[in-house]
C-alpha cells in the first residue's frame, strides 16, 4: 500500500496579483460611492427647488381659504412663512410642518424677487425688508422669484390663481 504524502504549502501572506485585485476593487467602489453622493445633492436641490414651488402654491391656497395675509419671508439661506398677528405684525408660523422655516441645500441661494402686483395695505415695513417677502391675501400677486442653481438658475413664476411654474433654464420664458 502506498502511504500518501500530503506537502503543505504555509500561506505567508498576499500575492501582488491579489493585492492589485483588492486595491482594484477597493478603487471602483470609492468612485462609484463619490458619484453616487454627487448625484445625492443634485437630487437635493432639485427637491428643494421643487418643495419651495409647491409651498409657495400652498400658501397662495392657504391665504385665500383663511382669508388671512400669509408672507413668504427669504432669507439669505431659505425661507420662512409669517402672519399678521393681532397688532398688525408679522409673527412666523409655529405649529405647521409644512410651514416651517427651511434652509436651502448647497448650492441653492434664493435671487432676485419682482412682485408684478402689491397691495399697499400691507407694506407695513421697511423697503429692504419689503423686497425680500412675498404676500400672498385673497388674491395672489403675480411674482418672479430667481433661484441660483450654482449651474445656472431657475425661475419661480406666480400667477393670480396661485399657481406657480417652475421654469428651467434653457426652457422658453412664457
Amino acid at each position: 500500500m502506498a502511504v500518501l504524502t500530503h506537502t503543505r504549502r504555509l500561506a505567508r501572506g498576499f500575492s501582488l496579483v491579489e493585492l492589485m485585485v483588492v486595491l482594484a476593487i477597493a478603487g471602483i467602489i470609492t468612485g462609484g460611492a463619490s458619484l453616487a453622493i454627487d448625484g445625492f445633492r443634485a437630487n437635493d436641490a432639485d427637491l428643494a427647488v421643487e418643495r419651495l414651488r409647491s409651498v409657495l402654491e400652498a400658501g397662495a391656497e392657504r391665504a385665500a381659504v383663511q382669508g388671512r395675509p400669509l408672507a413668504v419671508e427669504f432669507l439669505s439661506d431659505g425661507y420662512r412663512f409669517a402672519q399678521l398677528d393681532a397688532d398688525g405684525r408679522w409673527r412666523v408660523v409655529d405649529g405647521d410642518p409644512l410651514f416651517a422655516p427651511r434652509t436651502l441645500p448647497d448650492p441653492l441661494s434664493l435671487g432676485a424677487l419682482q412682485v408684478h402686483q402689491r397691495v399697499p395695505a400691507l407694506n407695513t415695513q421697511p423697503a429692504d425688508q419689503e423686497r425680500r417677502r412675498l404676500i400672498f391675501g385673497s388674491r395672489a400677486p403675480r411674482f418672479d422669484l430667481v433661484v441660483l442653481t450654482g449651474h445656472g438658475s431657475e425661475l419661480l413664476r406666480g400667477q393670480p390663481n396661485g399657481q406657480v411654474t417652475r421654469i428651467r433654464r434653457g426652457e422658453a420664458m412664457r
